[in-house]
């Protein structure tokens, strides 16, 4: 009794999951997961929409449940009879296709290898964020594995006494001030300071500092045409002198400058016109190039960075537009009439500073002599524009160790010393290595006329294998293929030197002749169940 039972239910739920109605509801959630899926791609991007959609556990079940579906509507109608013929073979395409593309997700490989010009790679960047922990004095690495969600989520792992505590797939940056967490530097200077630039079409805002703490936040910042500079506040003192030599020395120990001239240095040239000077400084003879080098030079003429002093020439950056920032205090190079001379102004918090550039003018939002600025990403829906992420197309990570939370993203890499090690954290993509290697020669780009727009971009490579060497061509709708991967022309990138790099997306695809053949018995299946239903449509008519 049981046992009939048992059948009742069974057969019950094969005929639900294998009705028509059951696959109209998957058809209809599945067309409209498709059309969200469509507008988030447009809107937010495709990554977005693959987290949010496409690769998500819900997209999952219902692809498998119209898998199920198919299967149970063709086992609903066995044995076989010759009128079916047709949809049988329809069936079977479309679970062959399921299946094809099974393997290609979990056995696929779907990424890009970058190209550098005149250099070689074997490294397959793939679409999987992962966190990669970097031991740099024994040289030990471990990688994590970041989830695939869309949004932030908490995480609860492990590693010693390191904690991976949150990810954020899609951040952007706000800036904390927090204190330090070692107060003894001494006299060395750590301020930092938050300023905006006005120009009469935009404002920027910044912040630069020179405190060892500051990770990520630089003493130097270039916006256009202007070199900006962060400089220890003791140094406006020396920058306001108008000595004849513009040169200042700098003692880092004493956190202190002067001029040649107060000590009664002399400036000399060599016979071929290059300024040096030598000189005795608390009992350690010191020699300068420096229009050459801010370090002091040995009996060798190797640069000595061990010593206290250093030396700046203020007539290097008179020539264009250069910005020294000393915390409270700007100094800039300016032509009045017929007068030329060095600037030194108060910065306030109140009233903007006019610079000599266009209208310029600037002001100071915050400045904190021991305090340290910090990145603190939050999460931010992304926005997409011409392809690219405008917004939210940062990655980060938080990480706890020994009760203190630190942040490392995919922009900026995290370096803490633990327990007295260096302890490295980088968000990144999974990698595979190839068993061949790429080279790229030469990359050519053509534009349309009249235009700087790309029309068409191309790749010449040599592949490198145990067999010898091969040279290849790559360009849009001619992919190289080899060993079953397949190389398409994807994108180009250009290097700090000017030249070209060439991106080529890789794909390796073991599913594909199950998909291919699937979709053959769905023409035939299509075709052969026409053909069977027209001739009893005709037979119908004739009796």
């Amino acid at each position: 009794m049981k046992n009939i039972f048992r059948l009742q239910n069974w057969y019950a739920l094969e005929k639900t999951v294998g009705g028509l109605k059951f696959a109209v509801i998957l058809i209809i959630l599945f067309s409209i997961s498709m059309i969200l899926g469509t507008f988030c791609e447009s809107y937010y991007g495709t990554e977005f929409a693959n987290r949010f959609i496409y690769k998500s556990s819900f997209f999952m079940f219902l692809q498998f449940l119209l898998f199920l579906s198919i299967f149970m509507a063709a086992l609903l109608r066995l044995p076989p009879k010759k009128r079916l013929y047709g949809f049988y073979v329809i069936h079977s395409g479309l679970i062959i296709i399921c299946c094809g593309s099974f393997v290609t997700y979990f056995a696929g490989v779907d990424g890009s290898i970058t190209l550098e010009p005149q250099s070689s790679s074997r490294e397959i960047i793939l679409n999987e964020d992962v966190l990669r922990i970097q031991f740099l004095d024994s040289g030990e690495e471990v990688t994590y594995k970041l989830p695939d969600g869309a949004f932030s989520q908490e995480i609860a792992a492990k590693y010693q006494n390191i904690e991976i505590k949150q990810f954020l797939p899609f951040s952007d940056d706000s800036i904390d001030w927090v204190n330090e967490e070692m107060p003894a530097y001494g006299t060395h200077s750590r301020h930092s300071g938050q300023f905006v630039l006005i120009n009469p079409m935009a404002a920027q805002d910044f912040t630069l500092s020179l405190h060892p703490e500051a990770q990520g936040f630089q003493n130097s910042l270039k916006l256009g045409p202007l070199q900006i500079h962060y400089m220890p506040s003791a140094f406006s003192e020396c920058f306001d002198k108008q000595n004849e030599s513009e040169l200042i020395l700098w003692d880092a120990k004493k956190n202190t400058c002067f001029t040649p001239e107060s000590l009664n240095v002399h400036v000399q040239k060599t016979s071929e016109g290059t300024r040096f000077l030598a000189f005795n400084y608390e009992g350690t003879i010191y020699s300068f190039f420096p229009d050459h080098s801010p370090w002091p030079m040995d009996i060798k003429l190797q640069q000595n960075k061990l010593g206290n002093l250093r030396i700046f020439s203020k007539g290097v950056f008179k020539n264009s537009p250069n910005l020294f920032i000393f915390g409270k205090k700007i100094a800039f190079f300016q032509e009045i009439g017929e007068s030329a001379k060095w600037q030194v102004k108060d910065l306030n918090l109140s009233t903007p500073v006019g610079l000599p550039w266009m209208g310029s003018k600037l002001q100071l939002l915050r400045h904190e002599e021991t305090a340290v600025p910090r990145y603190i990403p939050n999460f931010t829906m992304p926005i997409q524009s011409n392809g690219n992420l405008v917004k939210g197309d940062q990655k980060a990570v938080q990480i706890s160790v020994a009760g203190r939370n630190y942040w490392a993203t995919s922009k900026r890499a995290l370096t803490l010393l633990i327990e007295g090690k260096k302890v490295r954290f980088l968000v990144d993509k999974k990698t595979i290595k190839l068993p061949f290697e790429f080279a790229l020669e030469k990359f050519k780009m053509d534009v349309d006329p009249g235009t700087k727009t790309p029309a068409s971009y191309e790749s010449f490579v040599r592949l490198y294998e145990a067999n010898g060497v091969t040279s290849h061509h790559i360009f849009m709708n001619n992919p190289l293929k080899f060993r079953g991967f397949t190389f398409y022309q994807a994108s180009y990138f250009q290097t700090n030197e000017g030249k070209y790099g060439s991106v080529l997306s890789a794909n390796y695809d073991p599913g594909r002749f199950l998909k291919y053949f699937g979709s053959v018995l769905l023409v035939i299946g299509s075709i052969w169940h026409y053909l069977l239903n027209r001739r009893k449509i005709r037979k119908e008519s004739f009796s």
